[in-house]
């Protein structure tokens, strides 16, 4: 189950407002005190605000100061999985969406709504509801009937309804699956309610239970942290790996339950047929039930410092690290492994106290663990470098508009305000620029030029400080970059994969244009994979490929090896993407000049770097020469006598 967007209203500074969220990672950009944390906050009030050990609890402070009602609501909508269903009936198998419990757009939406009203918040003071598309049929709805009134209307269509002989009507579902069927047309007019769960639930049902065990688990780690030894920061890693565990043998502990309450309630109902025997008024009203407490608070653990130092006496910097590295071994882990529950991860300022080295290997972990699909990660951050390493559709710009915040949609603005409030400049270091696909085109260009001595010397890209820009993608810097060099003089050195018509007829526009500031290039071979020699990736997966020069220039490798390496990866498009990483990373740096001599392609790449030697000091001639001009003026103007 993933989280798509949340409503707040009337919720601290926000009276109305919808964020959506990437499936993967998300990042909240903004001035101080835009709203940031409070979305943050709203998340962990929703997800976990009625747990002992909440990190945010409901306050009458909360209630936005314009607010014309004295209620406070923050709704979450949920895609189910494909194959997602969630038991809502003792007495058979039915899911949210046979019983139209299901919202317009076919999400689920949770509805929390807290009464501020009264001089403090009480057990009575949260609704729980469902916001759903529901047939108009009766003013009582067919989930929230017993099953006596069930029956009973279904008695009323018994003569004209076929197969009325073979439904179960000891089960409910199937009575309101016939009563469904019967009722809905093409006619029927449906429309969006808002269901109070409690009011649909009966004894054979707890809706609501079975919502939130499927509901994914959310953890909140604040930039404002407490200083002792079981704070969150260090116990939050440890808490997380536990539920997680607890999740893995969810099964073996519903039977533990189970057996635990038909024992329980055995002896039970055997003292209350005794205490019949002394007065029958008392047994009657009562019954076994069981109060069960989460089995994560049967756990603590605790990390221990070396050297006898509490760990609560070290630096807010190496506490934050210790949560960070969790983050890390998670990456390796996820990779590895199949998971079973979605969680969401909403971390603020994870830069704080980083050394900046730190801060790419934070949010490549972060990414990392972002791109499992059973993962979401939502940041807040000040940092520009960070941001630069992220798509445009993972960021949620805020600014304030009339002092209230207001999330800005449109792609454009939403740049224009992440430039602006982030100071993001662009990465261009030289006045030639080589354009390049994507990241893994950038890692093989610069790793052959620097590896290959007679590529180097022809044209150093690091000494000289050409940057290498990967143009397609959505990551925000590159954005920044394009629309830099749109308006500048730079001189753009564009070599593409021959692998798409699109990229050639780009080259072709660019040449042919002749406008003396762009120039291109498309490869000969598919892509810059078919650049790498067979042996050295046999070497790396231990296997054997037995391509022609010729086939092996023109076959989509990363697709060739994708059923053959890494198969414990299990998303597809991931294992594709780490593979075409190994390539263009580890193994592009080992390629030598006989491995191409051997291809036939070494005089095709050679000729890359001559191209761009040539337009990198022809470009730096001229601009010696327009200085020295400016020089020579400047240096006569001295010498003009003074009136």
């Amino acid at each position: 189950m993933e989280l798509k967007r949340i409503y707040l209203r009337n919720f601290r500074g926000y009276q109305d407002a919808k964020i959506d969220f990437n499936s993967g990672m998300n990042v909240l950009i903004g001035r101080n005190d835009v709203g940031k944390s409070t979305i943050m906050d709203a998340l962990e009030l929703f997800f976990n605000g009625d747990n002992r050990n909440a990190l945010v609890k409901p306050e009458l402070e909360d209630l936005n100061i314009n607010s014309t009602t004295k209620e406070i609501e923050i709704s979450a909508c949920f895609q189910l999985g494909e194959n997602e269903r969630i038991s809502i009936d003792s007495s058979n198998m039915t899911d949210l969406s046979g019983e139209y419990l299901l919202n317009q757009e076919g999400l689920l939406e949770i509805k929390k709504i807290w009464d501020c009203s009264r001089a403090n918040f009480n057990a009575s003071s949260l609704k729980v509801l469902i916001r759903a598309y529901h047939p108009c049929i009766l003013e009582k709805f067919f989930i929230s009937m017993k099953q006596t009134e069930l029956k009973k209307e279904l008695e009323k269509i018994k003569e004209i309804i076929p197969n009325y002989t073979r439904i179960n009507k000891s089960k409910n579902a199937e009575l309101r699956k016939a009563l469904y069927n019967y009722y809905i047309n093409s006619n029927t007019k449906f429309e969006e309610i808002d269901v109070e769960i409690k009011k649909i639930e009966t004894e054979g049902k707890d809706l609501w239970k079975k919502i939130k065990e499927s509901l994914p688990l959310y953890f909140l780690f604040q930039s404002d942290r407490s200083n002792s030894d079981s704070d969150n920061e260090v116990q939050n890693p440890l808490k997380i790996a536990t539920k997680k565990a607890l999740a893995e043998i969810e099964g073996e502990l519903e039977k533990i339950k189970n057996f635990i309450d038909l024992t329980v309630s055995k002896i039970g109902e055997e003292t209350i047929t005794k205490l019949q025997e002394f007065d029958s008024g008392i047994a009657n009203s009562l019954k076994t039930r069981m109060n069960l407490k989460s089995w994560d608070s049967l756990f603590s653990f605790d990390l221990e410092s070396d050297g006898g130092v509490s760990l609560n006496k070290r630096g807010s910097g190496v506490k934050r690290l210790i949560l960070l590295s969790y983050f890390r071994a998670e990456a390796e882990r996820i990779s590895l492994e199949d998971n079973n529950k979605n969680i969401i991860y909403g971390i603020e300022e994870p830069e704080t106290a980083q050394h900046p080295d730190f801060q790419r290997m934070i949010i490549d972990s972060l990414k990392s663990i972002s791109k499992d699909i059973k993962h979401q990660v939502i940041i807040t951050t000040h940092t520009p470098e960070i941001v630069k390493m992220v798509e445009v559709n993972e960021t949620i710009f805020i600014r304030k508009e009339k002092n209230n915040p207001v999330i800005i949609k449109d792609d454009k603005q939403k740049l224009k305000g992440v430039i602006e409030t982030l100071g993001i400049l662009p990465t261009i270091e030289s006045k030639l620029v080589i354009c390049v696909e994507g990241e893994n085109d950038v890692n093989f260009l610069m790793n052959i030029n620097q590896q290959i001595e007679e590529f180097k010397s022809i044209i150093d890209l690091k000494e000289n400080r050409i940057s290498i820009l990967p143009l397609t993608g959505g990551q925000l810097i590159r954005w920044v970059n394009r629309n830099y060099l749109n308006n500048s003089n730079v001189i753009e050195f564009h070599l593409y994969d021959s692998d798409k018509q699109e990229y050639k007829d780009i080259v072709d526009e660019i040449n042919s244009n002749s406008d003396g500031r762009r120039f291109g290039s498309i490869t000969k071979r598919l892509e810059m994979e078919n650049y790498i020699p067979q042996c050295l990736i046999e070497e790396e997966f231990g296997m054997t490929l037995n391509f022609s020069n010729e086939d092996w220039g023109q076959t989509d490798i990363p697709k060739h090896l994708l059923q053959k390496v890494l198969t414990n990866i299990k998303n597809t498009k991931e294992r594709e993407n780490i593979i075409k990483m190994k390539l263009n990373g580890r193994l592009s740096k080992q390629i030598k000049k006989e491995h191409l001599e051997q291809m036939g392609c070494y005089e095709e790449i050679k000729g890359w770097f001559e191209q761009i030697s040539s337009l990198y000091f022809e470009n730096e001639m001229k601009i010696e020469r327009k200085v020295g001009k400016v020089t020579i003026l400047k240096a006569e103007s001295d010498l003009r006598p003074v009136n």
